[in-house]
């Protein structure tokens, strides 16, 4: 991960704020940074509140309410990433909606893969996460059934339902098939009590996909 960190030093040390995503890996890249010479004067933006105790330890400057028009750059892994698309499933933290929030007002988004994350069918073995209203939760799995979805509560390891730093719930819905991620995504968007939904179709400025101990840069030839 250190000689990824030192790849996108210079593009983040530009950057005077960088919304920042979840998972182990951006916890890897934050380690990572933090022997480098990162500009004093850059923030971070955190999408959860376990990698802004991340960046608290390390020592990194937080802005936690941003009161910007847009960021300039966003750093985030992903739980599959379709290769002809460039389309991506998130969530599988419990942060889809801050993350989509900040990932969908960033001028960039660079986007970390590891090698089994790529798939050349999206949903193929991951399911989507979709955060809820409680009160919602028959109604929408009715309807998701309707459109060829198979959901679930996100439990925990003692059987307890997932709540999110928002104090929603968390279904993870199965598809055979995502013919349309955009359309999908608008469709459960739509339905009462959906907060957010774990199909990110803003497609990144630059892929960099892991593999190993080494990274390979991906150029995304889909007009964004």
């Amino acid at each position: 991960m250190l000689n990824l960190a030192n790849e996108l030093l210079e593009e983040i040390n530009a950057s005077t704020n960088v919304g920042i995503g979840s998972g182990r890996t951006i916890s890897s890249l934050i380690e990572a940074l933090s022997t480098l010479n990162v500009n004093l004067h850059l923030k971070f933006i955190p999408s959860s509140s376990q990698i802004l105790l991340k960046l608290q330890e390390k020592g990194f400057e937080i802005n936690s309410f941003p009161d910007l028009n847009q960021i300039e750059l966003y750093i985030d892994s992903v739980d599959q990433l379709e290769s002809n698309s460039l389309y991506m499933i998130k969530g599988g933290g419990g942060a889809l909606l801050k993350e989509k929030i900040l990932m969908y007002n960033a001028a960039k988004i660079l986007i970390i893969l590891q090698e089994n994350k790529l798939t050349r069918s999206l949903g193929t073995n991951c399911p989507v996460p979709i955060e809820i209203s409680q009160i919602s939760k028959p109604f929408l799995c009715h309807f998701l059934r309707t459109i060829g979805g198979s959901p679930s509560i996100r439990r925990d390891l003692r059987e307890f339902p997932v709540y999110t730093e928002n104090g929603n719930m968390i279904l993870d819905v199965k598809f055979d098939k995502i013919d349309d991620p955009p359309e999908l995504e608008q469709k459960i968007k739509l339905q009462p009590g959906v907060i957010e939904v774990g199909l990110f179709t803003k497609r990144p400025t630059s892929v960099y996909l892991i593999k190993d101990n080494s990274f390979e840069k991906l150029t995304p030839s889909i007009p964004r």
